[in-house]
C-alpha cells in the first residue's frame, strides 16, 4: 500500500515538472524569437542606412568635382543618384558659393531620404521607419603641408608646362639648352652642405620630403600654419641634388618607374589635361608599390625690393626671399645627361608636370581656379 502511494506521488510530481518545463520552453522560444526578429529588422535598417550614406558620399564627391559650376554639378549629382538607385524625388542638393573669407571653398550638400519597411516589427504595430543620410563636399586648392621637396620651381617654368609633356628643369648655372625653367634649392628644414652627409637637411628633404610645413602666401593660417616665404640656398648644390634625385630613381619599384604606370586619364574629369594617380602607385595613400618618382615642389616668385614678385630668378642673386604661390606635382624621369653626369651643367632634371584633381596629402586651402592642382574633400 505504501509503495503504491509513493509511486503515485512520484508520477504526479513528474507530470507537474514536465508541464512546467513545457511552459518555460514556450516562453523562452517566444522571447528568443522576438530577439531574433528584432535583430533581423535592426540589421536590415542599419544596412539600408549605411548604403544610403555611401550613396550620399559618392554623389557629393562626384558633384563637387564640377564646382564652382553649379549647373554641371547638379547634372552630375542626378547622374550619380541614378547610378546608386536613388529616386530624384528622394534627394535634395544645395550649393554654397565661395565667399572669401567666410566661405573659402564652393560646397555641395546632398541629403537623401528613404522609407525602410520592417519584416517582423509589424507584429507589434511598427511597419516602417524613415531613413536619411547627408554628405557635404568642397572643391579646394592646396594650402600647403609637409613632405615637400626643397627645389623651388618658378611660376614661369610651370606656366610653360602642360599635360605631362616632357620638360627639363635646370638646377645648374647654365641658362641655355633645353631648359623650360629653373629650379633652385630652398631652405625648408634648414641648410644644405652639398655633400648629402648626415647634417645636410636639404639633401634629406629631397630624398624623403621635408619635415616642416610650408604654405601658399596669403593662405589662412586656420588651414595651414607654416612659412610662406623661403630663402634660396646659395650655390647649386649639384652633388647633393644629384645623389638625392638618384636615390628617388633607384628606390622606386619597377612597377611604378614609368609615367604611364603611375598616371592615367582621369575617368571622372572630361578635361584631357587632367590625369589621375593609379592606386598601386599613389604615394599619398597606402599603395602596393613604392613610387618615389612622384614629388610635390613649391612654385615660387622672387620677392622684389618694393614688395612685388616676379615669376623667375632674374632678380635673385645669392640668397634671396621667394614667395610660395602654388604647389606642383612632378614626375621624375631622370637626368638630361644620364646617370653618369658629373658636372652642374649636364645634370639637369628631366620629368613631367602633371595636373590632377586629387588630394596629394596636402592641407585644405582656399579654392583658386588658377591653381596647378585642385582636389575635392568630404567635410561632412
Amino acid at each position: 500500500m505504501l509503495k503504491s502511494a509513493v509511486s503515485a506521488l512520484v508520477r504526479r510530481f513528474h507530470r507537474q515538472e514536465s508541464g512546467q518545463v513545457l511552459v518555460l520552453t514556450v516562453i523562452l522560444l517566444t522571447v528568443f524569437g522576438g530577439i531574433v526578429a528584432f535583430a533581423v529588422d535592426l540589421g536590415s535598417l542599419t544596412t539600408q542606412r549605411r548604403d544610403l550614406q555611401n550613396a550620399a558620399d559618392a554623389i557629393a564627391l562626384a558633384a563637387s568635382l564640377e564646382l564652382p559650376d553649379q549647373g554641371a554639378a547638379l547634372a552630375v549629382a542626378n547622374e550619380w543618384a541614378g547610378n546608386n538607385g536613388i529616386d530624384l524625388s528622394d534627394m535634395t542638393v544645395t550649393f554654397t558659393a565661395q565667399n572669401v573669407p567666410w566661405e573659402p571653398n564652393p560646397k555641395v550638400h546632398v541629403q537623401l531620404t528613404d522609407e525602410h519597411t520592417f519584416i517582423f516589427a509589424p507584429l507589434i504595430g511598427v511597419t516602417s521607419a524613415a531613413v536619411g543620410a547627408d554628405a557635404e563636399a568642397i572643391k579646394t586648392s592646396p594650402a600647403g603641408g609637409a613632405g615637400m621637396i626643397p627645389l623651388a620651381v618658378t611660376e614661369d617654368a610651370v606656366s610653360g608646362a602642360c599635360c605631362g609633356d616632357l620638360v627639363t628643369i635646370k638646377y645648374d648655372s647654365s641658362q641655355g639648352g633645353l631648359s623650360q625653367g629653373n629650379a633652385g634649392p630652398v631652405r625648408i628644414d634648414g641648410n644644405g652642405t652639398g655633400s648629402c652627409n648626415h647634417s645636410d637637411l636639404y639633401c634629406a628633404g629631397v630624398k624623403y620630403g621635408s619635415d616642416s610645413t610650408i604654405c601658399v602666401y596669403g593662405s589662412d593660417d586656420t588651414y595651414c600654419e607654416g612659412d610662406t616665404v623661403l630663402d634660396t640656398q646659395t650655390g647649386v648644390l649639384h652633388g647633393a641634388t644629384k645623389l638625392a634625385i638618384q636615390y628617388r630613381l633607384d628606390e622606386t619599384d619597377a612597377e611604378c618607374d614609368e609615367f604611364d604606370e603611375v598616371f592615367i586619364d582621369d575617368p571622372l574629369n572630361p578635361d584631357p589635361d587632367v590625369s589621375r594617380l593609379t592606386q598601386d602607385c599613389n604615394p599619398y595613400i597606402s599603395s602596393s608599390f613604392s613610387s618615389l618618382r612622384v614629388i610635390v615642389v613649391p612654385v615660387i616668385c622672387t620677392v622684389l625690393p618694393g614688395g612685388g614678385c616676379e615669376g623667375n630668378f632674374n632678380s635673385c642673386t645669392g640668397s634671396c626671399d621667394v614667395r610660395i604661390v602654388d604647389f606642383a606635382l612632378f614626375f621624375l624621369e631622370g637626368f638630361a645627361g644620364g646617370s653618369s653626369c658629373n658636372t652642374a651643367n649636364n645634370c639637369e632634371i628631366v620629368g613631367r608636370f602633371v595636373h590632377v584633381n586629387q588630394n596629394l596629402g596636402l592641407l585644405t586651402g582656399t579654392f583658386d581656379p588658377t591653381a596647378f592642382n585642385q582636389f575635392v574633400r568630404l567635410v561632412k
